[in-house]
């Protein structure tokens, strides 16, 4: 006969396991950093390996084929093909992560983590969105300002590439 004590704190294990699981936040405009954190741990897993379909599954897919950030931007295409080359992925700071408009789009800032130096080489900010019940970067840049345009383009349904520059 199992001990009651012991079944409370089966039951306790249970809540708390499926508290930390659990990828829905608590209000709509609250992120969801552990459903964003796992397309980051896919993406580092895809450019080690490499993978690239593994790795553009994580991308919207315009932002796959076109940088649709600007002069700081790359596609995700020459993302994959930099970081599984030069053996480096991005690394999310979740501190840092700021909100477009209600629920997103969010803004994620990055390092761009050398798994054989053990640092970072750079930073960029990435844009992810939620289609289809799942977190992608919309677009990836240096220039802050530049993903957070791209992520009110988005919003306001524009198109998304970048305006001509002058």
């Amino acid at each position: 006969m199992l001990d009651t004590r012991l079944a409370g704190s089966i039951l306790a294990a249970s809540a708390a396991l499926v508290t930390i699981v659990a990828p829905s936040p608590t209000r709509a405009s609250d992120p969801d950093v552990a459903g964003m954190q796992r397309i980051f741990t896919a993406m580092e897993g895809a450019l080690r390996t490499p993978n690239e379909k593994v790795f553009k599954a994580h991308w919207f897919p315009a932002g796959y084929e076109k940088n649709l950030v600007g002069g700081s931007g790359l596609p995700g295409k020459a993302v994959f093909g930099q970081g599984s080359r030069k053996k480096w992925y991005l690394k999310a700071d979740f501190s840092k992560l700021t909100s477009v408009g209600r629920g997103g789009p969010w803004i994620v800032y990055c390092d761009i983590w050398s798994w054989e130096r053990e640092k970072a080489v750079d930073d960029v900010h990435a844009a992810l969105i939620y289609v289809k019940k799942q977190w992608v970067v919309l677009g990836a840049g240096e220039k802050k300002e530049q993903v957070e345009a791209l992520a009110k383009r988005y919003l306001a349904k524009q198109p998304l590439e970048p305006p001509a520059s002058k």
